[in-house]
């Protein structure tokens, strides 16, 4: 049986070579092809053939040449390339592309195919002849003419010449006369490429998916917030951080409008038309400064939410690196945080007391924030430059503390250290000391540190030379000194000798203005962005904080703990929070010293701290940790103290290596220590 003939006539010779190829490829077993392109010239006569026109522009042409039946001659349809798809899909989202042709009706019917074929992430603007520019389009692509193509445009996608779609090979085939079972075979060619292209759609897709999985997993680890957007302000990303500050979702918003999640009109026109590089913006209460930049070419704005506290805390351990790492200043009158003004007064003076050289006592309950204030009148004292050092004298033995502070002699008792120790006087020389709760030292330990304020020299516990130093002397007590005075326990010389300036700091009940600021800065100091709910804001106005700043920051710190989600609100406020006299608080009490709570509070702390970091923490970790804070436990006594707290429940100990974890009861335990503490 002789084959049917198919004359294929297009306009062009490379849409002539691809159509004949594409031809040849699904019919050539069965039908014998011919073809001719308008470029090359056209016969003037066909017999005895299909006539298959690769448009109807190449239809025009051949209309009127030959006499052959209307059924003989058929128009193609014609579709993208599908190995040329993947081109399409590296495309960035949103882009408008100029879609270039060389006949207009060919160019819309092309822009269809696209978007029915899931090519939709892009916006196909049309090519005409005789316009020479499109606003906002540096992209274009174009089957097989990319000649065509405006000279200013950056990028020309050539996604080869268009092929005849399905329908119309089916319609080839019945033209043919081929039987039903050549016509699957050759269905099942064309569908072949077809389901090659949607696997490549799909692969494409998956990647992309991952890609922004991976992006956005990328983003959710950054601590500062970041946010893309669009030259018409629409967002593409917005990461967890920044959905916390704004109290959204991050899905939610992205492909949103800006407007639409911001509120804030300021911010809005600093993010989208800013000229500075940064500014700062209060958010929710949270002090943020936030960067601009954006990238060239792609008309996008990225702008990065930076915690002010994080941003002033990398600074801030710079500067430290740079200086002597163990006798350093924490804090400065800048971290003094009241705008009422008891407490501007005595910052005021405080400022006036760092320019002299006197001893100065600070008094003040506990909690109010007496060591900030010794550091910042160092910090703003010409001694500045000098060491700071300060010691707890009430949580030392009277033995330790003198070893402390005058150090001793080799040999002087068991275990001291070779060549002797100097003590902290010695190496506060040219700097200052910083003497709290000093209304709890000894009568012993008072007269040695008297003569040290007389004479301005001191003598090592065991030596006999006399070593002269220059040191500034500041104390602090929540102690009445003078009633101390009175009952024979506190010498009065040594207190003229202290008391020479005199600091009081105001509780903070008596400053309640300043509770709301005090919220403000140590949540924004603890690096998370929550809100408080006004009924919270409203007991703590409420609340007389016996415990002070130090009592506000622990329930501040057990709140952010355990509240979930962007909001803390009443429920989770601690259970002992003004209930420190309950029955089921005071049966700490009736079973424990003081000096175990402190030991408790010390261990649970490590082990809280290092749970937040995601380890567990041995016994060993423990007994080392202790040794740095005054303790001093071995492992035998910390495995004893563990067995306590999980008695109780306020841990759960792991086997072997796995270490411990502090419980839900045990991090409530540990602020109720905390809070009793700063009661004391």
């Amino acid at each position: 049986m002789s084959k049917s003939t198919l004359t294929l006539i297009t306009g062009s010779v490379k849409t002539k070579q691809a159509l004949h190829e594409q031809l040849e490829q699904l019919l050539g077993d069965y039908v014998q092809i011919k073809s001719h392109a308008a470029d090359e010239g056209i016969p003037q006569s066909l017999e005895n053939t299909i006539i298959l026109c690769s448009s109807d522009a190449a239809y025009n042409r051949t209309n009127g040449m030959y006499s052959v039946n209307a059924e003989k001659i058929i128009v193609g349809k014609r579709t993208v390339h599908h190995e040329y798809i993947d081109k399409l899909l590296r495309i960035p989202e949103g882009s408008a592309v100029l879609l270039v042709n060389d006949d207009h009706d060919a160019t819309i019917s092309l822009i269809e195919s696209l978007y029915q074929l899931g090519v939709d992430h892009i916006q196909f603007i049309p090519f005409r002849k005789g316009i020479l520019f499109y606003e906002n389009v540096q992209i274009a692509v174009s089957p097989g003419e990319t000649h065509l193509c405006p000279s200013y445009i950056k990028e020309v996608i050539d996604i080869g010449v268009r092929l005849f779609d399905m329908t119309t090979i089916l319609e080839v085939v019945e033209r043919c006369g081929l039987n039903k079972d050549i016509s699957s075979k050759i269905s099942e060619r064309y569908i072949r490429n077809i389901i090659e292209l949607q696997r490549k759609l799909l692969v494409a897709e998956r990647n992309a998916k991952q890609m922004s999985e991976h992006i956005q997993n990328v983003l959710g680890t950054v601590d500062d917030g970041i946010l893309v957007v669009n030259q018409e302000g629409r967002i593409t990303v917005f990461n967890h951080s920044l959905a916390a500050l704004f109290h959204v979702i991050a899905q939610d918003v992205v492909n949103k409008y800006i407007e639409h999640v911001m509120n804030r009109r300021d911010m809005i026109e600093f993010i989208m038309n800013g000229k500075d590089d940064s500014k700062f913006f209060d958010i929710n209460g949270v002090d943020v400064v936030i960067f601009r930049s954006q990238i060239v070419g792609e008309n996008t704005i990225v702008a990065t939410f930076k915690s002010v506290h994080q941003a002033f805390e990398i600074e801030k351990t710079a500067q430290r690196e740079m200086q002597d790492k163990r006798f350093y200043t924490k804090y400065s009158f800048h971290d003094i945080i009241g705008e009422h003004v008891g407490m501007k007064e005595c910052k005021q003076i405080a400022r006036k007391f760092a320019l002299s050289e006197h001893p100065i006592l600070i008094q003040g309950k506990t909690g109010t924030g007496k060591e900030l204030f010794a550091h910042a009148i160092h910090e703003h004292s010409m001694r500045k430059n000098g060491p700071f050092l300060a010691v707890n004298c009430s949580a030392l033995t009277e033995t330790i503390l003198e070893s402390e502070l005058f150090g001793y002699e080799e040999g002087t008792f068991t275990g001291a250290q070779r060549g002797g120790k100097k003590g902290l006087f010695e190496l506060a020389d040219n700097g200052t000391i910083f003497l709290d709760e000093i209304g709890d030292i000894s009568l012993t330990v008072q007269s040695h540190l008297l003569r040290v304020l007389q004479e301005g020299e001191i003598r090592r516990i065991g030596g006999g030379r006399i070593i002269p130093i220059n040191v500034r002397v500041i104390t602090a007590t929540n102690k009445d000194l003078q009633g101390k005075i009175r009952e024979g326990s506190f010498r009065s010389d040594l207190f003229y000798r202290l008391n020479v300036l005199n600091l009081c700091i105001p509780p903070l009940n008596e400053r309640r203005a300043d509770i709301t600021l005090l919220i403000k800065h140590l949540i924004t100091k603890s690096g998370k962005w929550v809100k408080l709910e006004q009924d919270v804001l409203e007991y703590f106005m409420q609340y007389e904080w016996p415990g002070n700043i130090r009592e506000l920051k622990s329930t501040i710190d057990y709140m952010l703990t355990v509240c979930e989600g962007n909001v803390v609100t009443k429920r989770d406020l601690p259970s002992f929070l003004g209930q420190a006299e309950d029955s089921t608080k005071s049966e700490y009490f009736a079973c424990e010293s003081m000096l175990e709570m402190q030991e408790h509070a010390f261990i649970l702390e490590v082990i809280k701290q290092y749970n937040e970091k995601g380890k567990a923490a041995s016994r060993e970790l423990i007994s080392r940790q202790s040794k740095e804070s005054g303790f001093a436990l071995s492992p035998q006594q910390i495995r004893r103290r563990l067995d306590i707290l999980e008695s109780e429940g306020f841990v759960v100990k792991g086997r072997g290596r796995a270490g411990t974890k502090i419980t839900a009861d045990g991090i409530e335990y540990l602020y109720f220590l905390k809070s009793k503490h700063s009661m004391n």
